[in-house]
């Protein structure tokens, strides 16, 4: 016969001869106690759960091949892909981008408009536009950007009968940065675009809605082509949601995780219809709390145009972003088959969807929770249901551990003693990540999981489950508190409801994730009262807790593997360009410290039901203490490596430029020759390997400099996170060639008041250019003709930031001015003080100017020695990829 004994979480199944003190005694480390096979049989699972997990996370379509015009095809998409990738780096403004891609896609477009015009169901339009504007942009160090007639294509397909006055936008961008053929960010998203704008040119049925394709030639230039796209072009007044396409690595399964703002009914279009979804709005919040050094296109169609939108990216293989790496034939086959599937399926169902006519509101908040389950399906449900459901999983659990107390199975104290453990395995935990970041520093090993990101559970969440486990298993050999397995899985419970509870009440829709960790967690009694109710089971056993606390946490471990693989597969990349500014070890030690404080929180209970676990923690000890031999004396550790499949290097941006700078009576005080060198990654400049070209005998000196760029020739506002003393100025003996030298005149200057107006004309520079401003003398910055700037919401600065750029055609003469306010009031005569230094910049990042010897002997150095190290100084330093070009910069005082 089985008895139940007390309240509802005193469900555990027993026969009725057992007596109390035997009852008291059941968790007690016996020779029922679980052992070290149980703990292999965990390990077991948990791999065995990850491994599947991967696989299907690594599972793409298969590839349908270009006969049929009824569904997509990455076999047609390809080929515009390869001829776009085979042109090599396409910046706005280089002849790749402005002539030969251009033409490329005319030419498809061309193709596709004769098809619609024989079908004669839908109507097709195109258009070339060539906008150009400024905008303020809150991004990196905040800074400004100019453009001038840079490159959109535009493809409007619809209804026979004229434009439905409601459009879907498709967006992607065809220009890359410098020195990259760009395939996945962003050519494969036009080469998909493409053939989904064929596959509905085919359609024999009238579209019912608009379709809008905008392959746009600059985001590259700071997402420009889309502003001029939003704010000027006719069309924009129709859109009424889009889409946006973008990469961020090589292939893989593309994710959402981006949507909104409002709109819900967009979201939920795609949660419904895409056949391979893949989502999450951890992602979202994660993307959206500006840890991620990036933007996207769908930042200007918020923010400039008010729609609403999805924003889907490629993170895999996050090593060839930006390099020369992001090749075609490294996307594998079947991702882009299962992006257009995905797509299409989205774009067909949202022209069909009523709400296009009619969007919600854009101010609404986001009304979803969604995710994916390792992308076999989605799982959505509103924002307030899953409030209401998070507050009920939290209360069932108060409730539960209340009617215990009450009933005496265990007392505030046992608890308070439970938590006492909890609180010294995470101080240990915390204390062993800090020890290791201090090791990893001391002995020059930071970064050491670059290049293979596996280390990071060996380095950090081994040496932290290790310290776990001997706090746990101490406590556990001095157990006092009656009961103490379910005390310790009830704190287990407390701890993931009372994390509940605070990501719920501070709006956070991520909360799901602890959700899913507590639900079935909770019901482990219920389970084994059930069990012995209908006879499976006579006696709770440790073993039975074991077994069927490891079935409970079978759905938390795929939720926790599918995150771990994800955070890994794409935080461990970014750190290869996150700058100097914060060492990535604590970065990459607290996420180890996530992983491991979580697993040792899942099963602390049962070291408390195990036997001693000296054996256990003496093998994890000798595995780690292995590892950290292997790393210590052998190239695992290094965190750079080339090979022709899986490159992992060093990103290092080179510049040969001439400086000139002129005093406030324009008279020339220096004028120099230099390599400007930067390293995107925390190992910084100083840890280049040894050459002429790559060593500097100090860092540049910005001892009194006003300019917050040290009057070094910066390509964008990125000196927050590659601090100036952090690059390398090594002066060469040859100066730069330079086809279109910078020519900075001020036209004007007049005093109003305590206002200054100064005037200035630039000519001669390439088609990317940067201007320091930097007020002197107690005066500010109040405002310029480039925009309305709004200097409380843009933020003060020192030194203001803009990026200028032109595309199809290059302006004459670029005139501007600056208005400043001098703080005081009483203004010093203008014409005897300087009152702001203004730098010029230029930078050839294309074409025949792109290169000069320097740079020839130095791209040529970095590919052989790379190939092989063993031949070289400082060997493994030399997996590096360079991004390189010649430069200008002209300071002057006024």
């Amino acid at each position: 016969m089985i008895r139940r004994r007390g309240g509802p979480n005193e469900l555990r199944a027993e026969p009725s001869n057992i007596s109390d003190h035997e009852d008291d005694q059941r968790t007690k480390r016996g020779r029922e106690s679980i052992g070290f096979r149980h703990w292999i049989y965990f390990v077991l699972t948990v791999a065995v759960v990850y491994a599947g997990v991967v696989a299907l996370h690594r599972r793409m379509p298969a590839v349908r091949d270009g006969s049929s015009f009824e569904e997509f095809s990455e076999q047609r998409a390809r080929v515009l892909l390869k001829q776009l990738t085979a042109l090599g780096p396409r910046p706005s403004g280089s002849a790749n981008l402005e002539e030969k891609a251009f033409g490329m896609i005319q030419d498809r477009i061309e193709k596709v408009h004769s098809v619609v015009n024989d079908i004669g169901v839908n109507r097709m339009e195109s258009d070339v536009q060539r906008p150009s504007g400024c905008f303020d942009l809150k991004f990196l160090s905040s800074f400004t950007l100019c453009y001038h007639k840079i490159t959109n294509i535009v493809v409007r397909i619809g209804p026979k009968e004229g434009p439905s006055g409601n459009s879907l936008l498709l967006n992607c961008h065809f220009d890359t940065m410098p020195d990259t053929p760009g395939a996945t960010d962003d050519a494969v998203a036009c080469t998909i675009l493409m053939d989904v704008l064929e596959v509905l040119a085919h359609s024999k049925t009238e579209l019912q809605n608009d379709v809008v394709f905008l392959f746009n030639g600059a985001e590259e230039n700071f997402l420009q082509a889309a502003h001029g796209f939003i704010n000027q072009h006719p069309w924009r007044h129709d859109i009424r949601a889009f889409i946006n396409l973008e990469g961020t690595g090589s292939g893989g399964r593309e994710i959402l995780f981006q949507a909104g703002p409002g709109n819900s009914w967009l979201l939920q279009t795609y949660l419904e219809n895409a056949p391979h979804p893949f989502c999450s709005v951890l992602a979202q919040e994660i993307f959206q709390s500006g840890i991620i050094p990036s933007d996207t296109d769908f930042r200007i169609f918020r923010d400039y145009g008010r729609i609403s939108g999805l924003d889907i990216a490629y993170t895999k293989n996050g090593w060839f972003y930006h390099t020369e790496f992001d090749e075609e034939w490294r996307i594998e086959a079947g991702a882009i088959q299962r992006a257009g599937e995905n797509v299409l399926a989205v774009v067909r169902a949202i022209l069909a969807s009523p709400y296009l006519e009619k969007p919600a509101s854009f101010d609404e908040e986001n009304r979803w929770v969604f995710y994916d389950v390792v992308g076999l399906f989605t799982v959505y449900y509103s924002v307030s249901f899953g409030k209401l459901l998070n507050y009920l999983a939290c209360f069932a659990t108060y409730l539960l551990v209340f009617l215990r107390v009450r009933k005496g199975v265990y007392s505030i104290g046992d608890l308070t003693a439970a938590f006492k453990h909890h609180v010294v395995a995470l101080i240990a935990m915390t204390v062993t990540m800090l020890v290791i970041i201090a090791f990893v520093v001391q002995f020059d090993l930071v970064m050491c999981w670059y290049k293979m990101p596996e280390i990071v559970g060996a380095l950090y969440v081994l040496p932290m489950l290790i310290a776990g486990a001997i706090v746990h298993s101490h406590y556990a050999d001095n157990n006092r508190i009656r009961n103490v397995e379910m005390v310790q899985y009830d704190t287990i419970l407390l701890s993931f409801a009372s994390i509940l509870f605070l990501m719920t009440f501070y709006n956070l829709s991520s909360a799901f994730y602890v959700l899913n960790n507590l639900i079935l967690p909770v019901f482990k009694d219920i389970i084994i009262w059930t069990l012995g109710i209908f006879g499976v089971i006579r006696r709770v056993t440790p073993r039975i807790l074991f077994f069927t606390q490891l079935f409970c946490f079978l759905p938390t471990f795929v939720f926790a593997a599918y995150a771990i693989s994800q955070c890994v597969d794409f935080f461990v990349p970014v750190m290869g360009r996150l700058g100097n500014a914060i060492n990535p070890e604590f970065i990459m030690g607290p996420i180890g410290l996530v992983i491991a404080s979580s697993f040792i929180l899942f099963v602390n209970n049962l070291f408390y039901i195990s036997r001693r676990m000296n054996y256990i923690i003496r093998v994890l000890f000798a595995i780690f203490a292995l590892f950290i031999l292997v790393l210590m004396t052998t190239k695992v550790g290094y965190p750079y490596e080339y090979s022709h499949e899986n490159p992992r290097l060093r990103r290092i941006i080179a510049l040969h430029a001439n400086r000139t700078i002129y005093d406030f009576e324009g008279h020339l005080i220096q004028k120099d020759n230099a390599l400007f060198v930067h390293s995107l990654d925390y190992r910084g400049a100083s840890d280049l390997p040894s050459h002429s070209f790559l060593q500097g005998s100090s860092a540049p000196n910005c001892t009194g400099v006003a300019d917050e760029y040290c009057r070094m020739p910066y390509y964008t506002a990125i000196h927050e996170l590659f601090p100036p003393e952090q690059s390398l100025w090594v002066p060469v003996p040859s100066p730069v060639v330079l086809p279109y030298p910078i020519d900075l005149q001020m036209v004007s200057r007049q005093v109003v008041g305590n206002n200054l107006n100064l005037t200035f004309e630039i000519r001669g520079g390439y088609d990317k250019m940067s201007l320091h401003v930097t007020p002197l003398n107690d005066y500010d910055l109040l405002s310029w003709s480039f925009t309305d700037i709004d200097i409380e919401e843009f933020g003060r600065r020192q030194t203001y930031f803009v990026f200028m750029t032109y595309g199809h055609e290059s302006p004459g003469v670029r005139r501007f001015w600056i208005l400043l306010e001098h703080r005081n009031g009483a203004a010093p005569d203008p014409e005897k003080h300087e009152n702001l230094e203004l730098s010029v910049a230029t930078h050839y990042a294309h074409g025949i100017y792109q290169e000069t010897e320097t740079l020839r002997q130095l791209r040529a150095m970095i590919s052989s020695r790379r190939q092989t190290p063993e031949q070289a100084v400082g060997w493994w330093r030399w997996g590096i990829t360079m991004v390189g070009g010649r430069s200008e910069i002209v300071v002057k005082l006024f």
